[in-house]
């Protein structure tokens, strides 16, 4: 296939990461693409950095928003400026492999039912190294169909999805009132409604970051998660969706004193089983240690089951 890609990189503060993932790109197998970077009005070298990238290739194009946006409103500005048939994401401090477009593209050709694809991933530790593996889901037809008939979410990260541009714009790109889990939200919905396949693959590489909107968002995060998985169920049964302020009332806020406090431990013991995974990859001893314990006392049956999926993972990644 030779169609044309956008290549959307939103980038704020990424002055140290943002070059290589942009090289990731251009230097891959598939010429045919076009590079968005979008400087979401950073403090640092960051547009010293994107506008060189830009007077090196015509290809790349440099933006600067007027001020923060955020990062949902910064890729939607770029969907609406792509010209590609097809729209890739990448976050400024991941990247390809060479050879990513070309399956990704090879996978919307061979299913025309399709009109998403992913595909799984490695970790970067803090020195760039590449280790352990990332997987991803549905990976099967039947696993797609699940999806649609059950609610159930995909397991994509936004630097591995290529989707068809027109789906972005009738589905109004990411949620601009969503602080984070914008791109669960919008990736569960193209799944249900459209078909999502991803291959076992792994095509890129996921920086592993402490400071992430993530983490500093974490509870939002795990309620946006739910969020999304209620308006999922209630799309099947035709019924109206929530918005993430209302699923937060209803759902969280609106409970009696002792279920908000046990609701509160699982979604905290969730964050924590993250952060020993962070920690674990970055071979830190003592933060994993600390994390470990913490989430064992909050929820010992999901430590139980988050030290053998590890186990299982470093054997998968081998």
């Amino acid at each position: 296939m030779n169609e044309k890609v956008s290549v959307i990189i939103p980038a704020f503060n990424a002055a140290e990461t943002l070059a290589e993932a942009v090289y990731s790109a251009v230097n891959g197998t598939h010429k045919h693409l076009e590079i968005l970077i979008v400087d979401d009005f950073s403090t640092d070298d960051t547009d010293r950095v994107g506008a060189k990238l830009a007077e090196e290739d015509s290809r790349i194009k440099y933006f600067r928003n007027s001020e923060n946006y955020g990062v949902s409103k910064s890729r939607n500005l770029m969907i609406h400026r792509a010209t590609g048939e097809y729209v890739a994401f990448l976050d400024s401090d991941d990247t390809w492999e060479p050879n990513k477009l070309e399956v990704c593209l090879k996978m919307l050709q061979d299913n025309p039912e399709v009109k998403a694809v992913a595909h799984a991933l490695r970790y970067l530790d803090k020195r760039g190294n590449k280790l352990s593996y990332v997987p991803t889901y549905p990976t099967t037809k039947a696993q797609m169909q699940e999806i649609k008939e059950t609610g159930e979410s995909p397991w994509v990260f936004p630097s591995s999805v290529v989707v068809d541009r027109s789906i972005l714009l009738k589905e109004g790109g990411f949620a601009e009132d969503w602080q984070v889990g914008e791109d669960t939200e919008l990736f569960t919905k193209i799944a249900q409604k459209y078909g999502l396949l991803a291959a076992t693959e792994p095509l890129g590489n996921y920086r592993i970051r402490g400071n992430s909107l993530t983490d500093k968002h974490w509870l939002k995060k795990r309620i946006a998660a739910e969020c999304v998985k209620e308006n999922q169920l209630r799309r099947l049964r035709g019924e109206t969706e929530l918005s993430l302020n209302e699923y937060e009332q209803v759902c969280f806020k609106n409970l009696s004193l002792l279920k908000r406090l046990n609701k509160f431990r699982e979604l905290l013991a969730l964050h924590y089983m993250r952060k020993v995974g962070q920690s674990w990859l970055n071979r830190e001893v003592l933060p994993t240690l600390f994390y470990g314990i913490v989430t064992t006392f909050l929820n010992p049956k999901a430590t139980l089951n988050k030290w053998k999926w590890m186990k299982d993972h470093e054997q998968l990644s081998q």
